[in-house]
């Protein structure tokens, strides 16, 4: 087995796997741009230099399998970039298959196995679109020499370096310029006699940087920082300015022998054998994995910083086969902005500053306590003086002295006595003044960390909705229906751990679309529709919460059709009136489907039920809209993180709880006589609707009075479901940070997790729609049980 699972090269390892998942969605991506476009040149780009990427890195980590079947792959795209072979339906769907190849290649090598899947039938229809079978051979060694480590060129006995360049190197330095920008080559020969002829590359380097962006250098630029001369330098800028003045900034004096400056242009590469460009290629990303020189052009509109999350312990064991057996994952990594880390780091050091203010605050109360402890003593001993001279002042007023002559003397000898804490009062006043205006900025920084550490966590839903493409292409293909997916607000950010568990939902509402509502080709003729159905995802932002639809045109949701099937399940009475609302909310009990057989994709009941069950868990909701032959619009409201919620403090005896405020619909102050008893429930109205009760103390069993003159219900709802949960106490709204229980705590039903309240007492969340199931299901246990009694 390759040694590409040390744990020494975790780090490499994670990096390799977080930028292949990247390439495979820039490859699936193009494709299907390539099958709507079969004339985009750009998609082919893109898709070439994705898996070139690939292969690269994957021959960098040695893994063999993955860089040979990608090469493969490259081939075949490389003559679709030459216009030797013409996009058709078929190559399309052996694009993809590869695709899926590809990642479960990546999916096993980074669960630390090997893939076991069967290549050959794909391998065989890839090579039998290549024009070039005949050069098998020379392609296998071409991938052999790429899977070898890469050298440097020795660049002295080279030309001017612009003609060694792989059309592909050529690409990305063109990628990574801006608007408006040329690229220009500047070959540099220096002066070997120079006393400081070490660094002639970097004080070269040095003098070019002010004109544009230096986008690679050869060698590269940290070995133009080792202790040692390179007789020619080869500089490739990309800037607005004219050659002549780039002439003009390389002419350095005793350094530079000769200076050669040109417009970069691929032509030469294009005029290279095709032998010798592929294997320039692939060995061109192994050079650039060790020290990459060129932006990504993915990634040339912004920087990017890495913070990695690690899923586990990736100390892993020192050997592989371990790691293999263990089936261990490495681990997920959340790329960020840099612009966010910098703000973030500023705001650290903020609190850095702030922390210091406190440390001098701190300093300012103990040197006060000092005063105050010595104006205490001084003070002590002026009141022994006193006393000791109270006998003698009496004794003067009774030998004759007048009061006045006494309360003169005693103002003279004491009258300072007032004054004698006032130093103590000035510090005392001056160190709370400072410590009051350094508590709101501590408050302030407090603020916009949490805003920003929030920002951190946030990443694109584009990560998801990247996905639905290729889902609605292969699922219509299957159903022989067209279809064309609309994508919109993919940019709308949310948080990561949102996003984790989001996927699963939108895949069930987004197939639910193209099976039961997209008709078919000749349904949608015969109702004077377009052949080809549309699904429109989006994402937008209402205040704290996002907002998801996934709305179609296809026949809407048939509410006799519901009621029926509902009526045959035993949902619900035959003499029953179902409004439209609830009749779309009945697709998404268990089990239900209106579907006339059971296929591969739907028809069996499983799937809406869980998107209800998965959007709750996330403190969200979901809903549904549809009107009979215009369409169906599945609306999905989420919070934006987790970590943080706005939650309702209530409390019930000595008690306190958290109910997560997106689940509170109102709150009431009633007395106890407007507690009415149904069927042995406690209910009450509230604007002719009737609410169940359910009392959180004997739920929680928690000893408190419920003989009180008013009781304070919350109303919660989850769905369609509402009900009255009776507390002591309402506290008011706070932001409550989220911690999950953890071992025998997990199955505790009705609780969500815990938080700390400012004074460092622990209160449970109530987790809403667990609590309402609890209650529906603990009510329809006894009416069945009152039921079997009457029978």
């Amino acid at each position: 087995m390759s040694d590409y699972l040390d744990p020494n090269n975790e780090e490499l390892l994670k990096d390799f796997f977080m930028e292949a998942n990247m390439q495979v969605e820039v490859l699936e991506q193009n494709i299907l741009v390539l099958e709507n476009d079969p004339t985009n040149k750009e998609a082919v780009d893109e898709i070439f230099r994705a898996a070139h990427t690939l292969k690269g890195g994957a021959a960098t980590v040695q893994m063999n399998d993955l860089s040979s079947f990608t090469h493969l792959l490259e081939d075949l795209l490389d003559e679709i970039r030459n216009g030797s072979v013409q996009v058709s339906e078929d190559l399309i769907d052996v694009l993809l298959a590869s695709i899926d190849i590809i990642k479960g290649i990546i999916d096993s090598r980074s669960s630390g196995e090997t893939f076991t899947g069967d290549t050959e039938e794909t391998r065989r229809r890839l090579k039998s679109f290549s024009t070039e079978e005949s050069g098998a051979e020379n392609k296998e060694t071409v991938v052999e020499e790429a899977a070898q480590p890469s050298t440097v060129r020795d660049v002295s006995a080279e030309g001017t370096g612009g003609s060694d360049l792989s059309e592909y190197e050529i690409l990305e330095l063109k990628d990574a310029a801006r608007a408006g920008e040329k690229i220009y080559e500047i070959a540099v020969d220096f002066d070997e006699d120079n006393p400081m002829n070490t660094v002639g590359g970097i004080q070269l380097y040095a003098a070019i940087k002010a004109a544009g962006t230096v986008l690679k250098t050869i060698p590269d630029f940290e070995e133009l920082y080792e202790d040692q001369f390179h007789p020619r330098v080869v500089y490739f800028i990309a800037t607005e300015e004219t050659l002549d003045s780039l002439r003009t900034r390389v002419d350095i004096p005793d350094v530079v022998n000769s200076v050669s400056l040109a417009e970069l242009s691929g032509e030469s590469a294009k005029e290279k054998p095709k032998a010798d460009k592929k294997k320039t290629a692939a060995a061109a990303p192994a050079a650039q994995s060790k020290k990459p020189s060129v932006a990504p052009p993915r990634e040339k509109a912004e920087t990017t910083g890495e913070i990695e999350s690690l899923s586990g312990d990736l100390s892993g064991s020192a050997e592989p086969q371990a790691a293999a057996k263990k089936g261990k994952r490495l681990g997920s990594v959340l790329r960020v902005d840099s612009s966010r880390i910098d703000n973030l780091l500023n705001l650290v050091s903020e609190a850095v500053i702030n922390k210091a203010t406190f440390n001098q605050i701190s300093t300012q109360f103990s040197e006060t306590q000092e005063e105050l402890s010595a104006a205490e003593n001084l003070f002590r001993e002026r009141m022994k003086e006193i006393l000791d001279l109270v006998p003698n002042l009496a004794e003067e007023m009774q030998n004759g002295s007048s009061e006045k002559d006494v309360r003169n003397q005693l103002n003279e000898r004491f009258g300072d006595l007032i004054n004698i804490f006032e130093p103590f009062e000035n510090k005392l006043k001056t160190a709370v003044n400072k410590f009051r205006g350094t508590s709101q900025n501590l408050g302030r920084l407090t603020s916009d960390l949490h805003e920003r550490v929030l920002q951190i966590r946030m990443v694109p839903i584009s990560q998801i909705f990247s996905r639905f493409p290729r889902l609605v292409r292969d699922i219509s293909k299957s159903l022989n229906k067209k279809i064309q997916l609309v994508i919109e607000g993919e940019d709308t950010e949310l948080d990561k751990s949102v996003i984790e568990d989001l996927l699963d939902p939108l895949i069930h509402c987004v197939r639910n679309s193209v099976d039961h509502g997209i008709e078919s080709i000749d349904d949608r003729k015969a109702a004077g529709k377009e052949e080809e159905g549309h699904i429109l995802l989006s994402a937008r932002n209402e205040g704290n919460m996002i907002v998801i639809e996934i709305q179609d045109d296809g026949r809407g949701i048939d509410v006799e059709s519901v009621r029926s099937k509902a009526i045959e399940r035993g949902i619900i009475h035959p003499s029953k009136n179902l409004s439209d609302i609830e009749a779309f909310n009945l697709i998404f009990e268990p089990g239900f489907s209106t579907a006339k057989s059971v296929t591969s994709i739907s028809g069996r009941g499983v799937g809406l039920d869980v998107v209800r069950k998965q959007i709750e868990k996330l403190n969200g909701n979901v809903s549904v809209w549809s009107e009979k032959g215009i369409g169906t619009r599945f609306t999905i409201k989420l919070p934006l993180t987790l970590a943080i919620i706005q939650g309702l403090l209530v409390q019930v005896g000595e008690e306190i709880y958290a109910i997560p405020i997106t689940s509170v619909i109102d709150s009431h102050r009633i007395r106890p006589e407007e507690i009415k008893m149904i069927d042995n429930y406690e209910v009450f109205n509230v604007r002719e609707d009737v609410i169940s009760l359910l009392r959180l103390n004997r739920l929680f069993k928690i000893q408190t009075s419920e003989q009180r003159e008013y009781q304070f219900v919350v109303i919660v709802g989850s769905g369609d479901k509402k009900m009255g949960l009776m507390v002591d106490t309402l506290i008011g709204e706070e932001d409550v940070v989220i911690k999950p229980l953890r071992d025998s705590y997990t199955n505790a039903p009705g609780i969500a997790g815990a938080t700390i309240l400012g004074d460092g007492t622990v209160s449970l969340i109530i987790d809403v729609s667990q609590l309402l199931e609890l209650g529906f299901r603990q009510e329809l246990a006894d009416r069945q049980k009152r039921e079997a009694t009457i029978g």
